[in-house]
Parts: C-alpha cells; sequence; structure tokens
C-alpha cells in the first residue's frame, strides 16, 4: 500500500517534470529523467530488501521507541522506491508517442503492451527459477531489481537519438499535410516533382513554428 502511494506520486511527478523538462529544455532531457530515477530506484529497492526491520520486536532487548522508528524508515523508503519507480511510465510512453507516425501509433503501443504483459508474466518465473539455483529469495530479488539499472541505460540513450527521430515524424508529418491538400485541391492528382517542390518550400514552417496542429494530424492519420 505505502510502495503503491508513493508510485502514484511518482507517476504524477514524472509527467509533470517531464512536461517542464521538454517545454524548457528540449526532448532530450525528460529520457535523461527518466533512466536516472529508474538506476537511483534501484537504492531504497536494495535497502528494504536487505535491511532487517524485524530487529526492534522486543525479543532481542530492543525498546519499543526503536521498533517505532523501524517502522517509519520501512514507510520513508517504501516511499521513495514507489516513488521513483513510477517516474518512467508516463515518460516512455510520451516519448513513444512522439516519435511514432500518426498512423502508426496504435501499432506502436500494441507493441509496448505486448513486451509489457510479456515481462509480467516471464518475471515471477525467471525469479522463481533464480530463488531455486541461487541460494534463497534475497539474491534472488537483488539480481531483479538490478535490472533496474538496464531499463535506466535504454531510457538514458534515448537523451542521443529523440530529438532526431522527433524531427523525422514531423518532417513525415508536415509531407503528408502538404500531399493530402494537394490532393484535395487537385482532385486526388499530385505530380511528385511539384510535391517536392512544395515540401522544400515549405520547410521554414518548422523553423517558424516547431508544432503540428493536433487537427491536422487527425485529418492525415484519416486519409493515410
Amino acid at each position: 500500500l505505502i510502495f503503491g502511494v508513493g508510485n502514484g506520486a511518482g507517476v504524477t511527478f514524472g509527467g509533470i517534470g517531464s512536461t517542464y523538462l521538454y517545454s524548457n529544455y528540449g526532448p532530450r532531457y525528460p529520457s535523461l529523467f527518466s533512466g536516472c530515477a529508474a538506476i537511483l530506484g534501484c537504492f531504497p529497492m536494495w535497502f528494504m530488501l536487505n535491511y532487517n526491520f524485524n530487529s526492534g520486536n522486543g525479543n532481542n532487548g530492543i525498546d519499543n521507541g526503536e521498533s517505532r522508528g523501524s517502522l517509519l524508515i520501512f514507510i520513508l523508503i517504501s516511499l521513495l522506491a514507489g516513488f521513483l519507480s513510477g517516474i518512467t511510465g508516463p515518460i516512455v510512453k510520451s516519448t513513444l508517442q512522439n516519435v511514432t507516425l500518426p498512423q502508426m501509433r496504435g501499432q506502436a503501443f500494441a507493441l509496448l503492451n505486448t513486451f509489457d504483459d510479456f515481462g509480467r508474466g516471464l518475471g515471477p518465473a525467471f525469479v522463481a527459477w533464480m530463488i531455486e539455483n541461487m541460494g534463497g529469495r534475497q539474491k534472488a530479488f537483488n539480481i531483479g531489481v538490478g535490472g533496474w539499472i538496464f531499463c535506466g541505460i535504454l531510457n538514458g540513450m534515448l537523451f542521443w537519438t529523440v530529438e532526431k527521430d522527433e524531427e523525422n515524424v514531423r518532417s513525415a508529418v508536415e509531407s503528408m499535410l502538404i500531399q493530402h491538400k494537394d490532393c484535395i485541391s487537385t482532385g486526388g492528382f499530385v505530380e511528385e516533382e511539384s510535391l517536392e517542390e512544395k515540401s522544400s518550400l515549405h520547410q521554414d514552417w518548422s523553423v517558424k513554428d516547431n508544432s503540428v496542429s493536433i487537427l491536422d494530424i487527425l485529418e492525415v492519420s484519416r486519409f493515410t
């Protein structure tokens, strides 16, 4: 329950933080933010897995004050672990949408959900195998949490590619808009040469206005 509360707060903060970074510093920094959060989330998880929170149970001569202190530590670390684990999710989904053509987004998100569900199904079986072959639950869970480092590295690597990917998608959407408008004005026939000329004339559009209208994107999606 405590971890879930922290996770919900992390999801909200991840969405707000990524919007701020994207608006003020560009598309590269949300991915770096999510990668760092995933890696940092390993440490409170490892702390919870390896710290003996039951040491203050009264049987070892430890008073109730220390027992309450251990409980407070557990609550704070659980909140922190949940908070850091929730940041990555909304950033991954928004990044995927930004680097995918409108007519391909359904397939892209279907693939994302497929691998997400595949990991949820295969993960418990893999951890059970590690418990049996690596000497217990604690070692297996420690190794499993280490997978977040791999996740964080992959998210961080988007720092060097996501800006170019978004530019490619924006250029493709602009070309489709030009083609669609020319098809309407010419009754459905557009010469390839004239399309290339008009596309070159519209290159300054992306410089003057770095965004594309939502209505234009939906219009292109409907006719492609």
